[in-house]
């Protein structure tokens, strides 16, 4: 009687990772692409940061050296295709910064047409000083 209820179980082993392995392998690209896009928008914040320091204290002739200096941080992260906006606000005497990207899904594939370009801005005001 007891063999009855005795089988063999080599192949549930492996059933059971073949069952598991999609689920495991969508929980880590989901957060190696959380990390991905939180250190993209950590960029952008951190690029309009500096680029409202230096245009707080330069004068608005010199808006192209602001723009590299945003460029140069964003190049730095491999951050290629940013826009970048600076606005003088002489009436309130403050300066803004604003870098904006869309976030590319790296690894691709079944979600593409689900999530698409991920729309990332930072957005910087600081007091003119100029």
């Amino acid at each position: 009687m007891r063999k009855l209820f005795v089988r063999d179980k080599k192949g549930q082993s492996l059933i059971e990772f073949a069952l598991v392995l999609p689920i495991l392998l969508l929980v880590l690209f989901a957060i190696i692409e959380f990390g991905l896009a939180i250190m993209t928008a950590n960029v952008l914040h951190t690029a309009s940061r500096e680029g409202a320091r230096l245009a707080a204290v330069k004068t608005m002739a010199d808006s192209i050296a602001v723009q590299n200096r945003v460029l140069e941080i964003l190049l730095a992260a491999n951050i290629t295709d940013a826009s970048i906006n600076i606005i003088y606000d002489l009436d309130n005497h403050t300066v803004s910064v604003t870098c904006s990207t869309d976030f590319q899904i790296f690894s691709g594939g079944p979600l593409d047409p689900v999530v698409g370009p991920i729309p990332l801005r930072a957005y910087t005001v600081m007091r003119y000083e100029g």
